[in-house]
């Protein structure tokens, strides 16, 4: 499934297949979320994703485009499988 991330996304939990709570979107532009990373986001899930333009205040974000989103529900994001 190819989601549509929006503004309204800003704040959500991003979950793993697994359903457990690896990040939180700061912010989305243009279809990619920013997400900051929780202590439960593997290097695996890392590795796929690309590092956000900027760091701030020393916390590193991940760009999540579209295409790695399984689905958006209210409050939460879920990640396809890679």
């Amino acid at each position: 499934m190819c989601a549509n991330l929006t503004v309204d996304d800003e704040g959500k939990r991003v979950v793993n297949t697994n359903g457990k709570a690896v990040g939180v979107v700061k912010d989305v532009e243009a279809g990619v979320a920013y997400v900051e990373p929780g202590p439960e986001m593997t290097d695996s899930i890392k590795s796929r994703l690309r590092r956000d333009r900027d760091v701030a205040d020393g916390m590193e974000n991940f760009q999540l485009d579209e295409d790695y989103v399984d689905e958006i529900t209210g409050d939460e994001i879920r990640l396809q499988r890679f």
